[in-house]
């Protein structure tokens, strides 16, 4: 933790944490408290460890239940993904740098962690998502309270499509605009993702879409008008198409849309459009693919500041907690779990950029 005293100083070599902040707002920071005694840029570094985010995505509500009440062939209650939720927080807590929880079936985890203080706590503000537009937020809960509540970070996800009306776009556009400036009079960080639509039904006319997609929206949802702290994203190529690349299931030769010299630029290119630092998202592929691209990013020159991961460190542990119940997961933690998240922060050690390195 950095001293009251020390604050303006480690702000001036900061810079600013994204490119909404003005030179007054930067001064600001370092003297102005929000409720708790906590800066903005506090709550930024308490998202972080040694200088990157290394965070844990367990917001995953109907899709979780879905793939829990499959696996054991019954129906989970809400108490049952509570405890799943809280055994993975308390043990991947431990090495992650943030955990990213929700409010449907993460009361106890949140609980956990603000009494605890083992990492940073998140908090996805959306009660659902939609193809369509923006999403609703969560009934009875502002960003003031969420604060109050022992949030570190607001996310908001919202889907968008490039090739939308003017009018479709704007409705996204203001709505996160809103949710911006609620997070920015509040003093916290607002982590911002956005996932790409494609009207394509052919993958490999998908894969071949995907970069002006995902480069598209990270340009423009790092404009200062969304006041958005960081960018989590989705990879803008898709690895099972990435002619090269190790980990990856082969597909046809003639499906693959790109090489790996294609991908690193389409990775540089897009951290050189964004105003804001990105982290990358796992959307579920394994653990082997994705620390392959995470590498990549990194030799390409991408600056990213980290990762938000969830499937791809956890998912294995959906099947174990289903047909074995709470100590065969307590078991699975504590190995393939820290396995997971030991491998993912030796690439990030290797490839991401660190916060201090987010100047003008």
């Amino acid at each position: 933790r950095l001293l009251a005293h020390d604050m303006q100083k480690a702000l001036r070599r900061l810079g600013r944490v994204s490119a909404h902040f003005s030179n007054d707002q930067e001064a600001q920071l370092g003297s102005q408290k929000v409720a708790g005694g906590s800066s903005k840029y506090e709550n930024m570094l308490r998202c972080t460890k040694d200088g990157i985010i290394s965070a844990t995505a367990l917001d995953a509500r109907g899709s979780l239940k879905r793939k829990l009440d499959a696996a054991g062939g019954r129906s989970f209650s809400v108490e049952e993904i509570e405890t799943f939720k809280l055994i993975l927080t308390r043990y991947l807590g431990e090495l992650s740098s943030a955990i990213l929880l929700d409010l449907s079936y993460a009361s106890k985890a949140r609980s956990h962690i603000v009494k605890n203080k083992t990492c940073g706590l998140i908090v996805a503000y959306e009660a659902n998502s939609r193809k369509t537009g923006p999403p609703d937020l969560t009934p009875g809960y502002s960003v003031e309270r969420l604060k109050n509540e022992g949030a570190n970070a607001i996310k908001l996800l919202v889907y968008y499509n490039i090739g939308w009306s003017e009018a479709q776009k704007e409705e996204t556009h203001k709505f996160v605009e809103k949710v911006g400036s609620e997070c920015k009079s509040s003093g916290l960080p607002f982590f911002l993702e956005v996932l790409t639509l494609d009207d394509a039904k052919d993958k490999s006319v998908k894969a071949l879409n995907k970069p002006k997609a995902v480069i598209g929206a990270t340009k423009e949802f790092s404009k200062p008008r969304y006041n958005a702290d960081v960018l989590k994203m989705e990879f803008p190529v898709l690895a099972s198409h990435v002619r090269g690349l190790k980990s990856p299931k082969k597909i046809p030769e003639d499906q693959y849309a790109y090489d790996v010299a294609d991908a690193k630029k389409y990775l540089k290119l897009m951290s050189d459009q964004s105003n804001v630092p990105i982290i990358f998202l796992s959307a579920g592929v394994d653990m082997a693919v994705y620390c392959e691209m995470l590498a990549l990013a990194g030799e390409a020159g991408c600056k990213y500041l980290g990762v938000l991961c969830g499937r791809a460190t956890w998912k294995h542990a959906v099947k174990i907690y289903a047909n074995e119940g709470k100590e065969a997961l307590e078991n699975w933690c504590k190995i393939g779990g820290r396995a997971n998240l030991t491998k993912l922060i030796g690439v990030l050690k290797s490839n991401a950029t660190r916060l201090s390195s987010f100047t003008n």
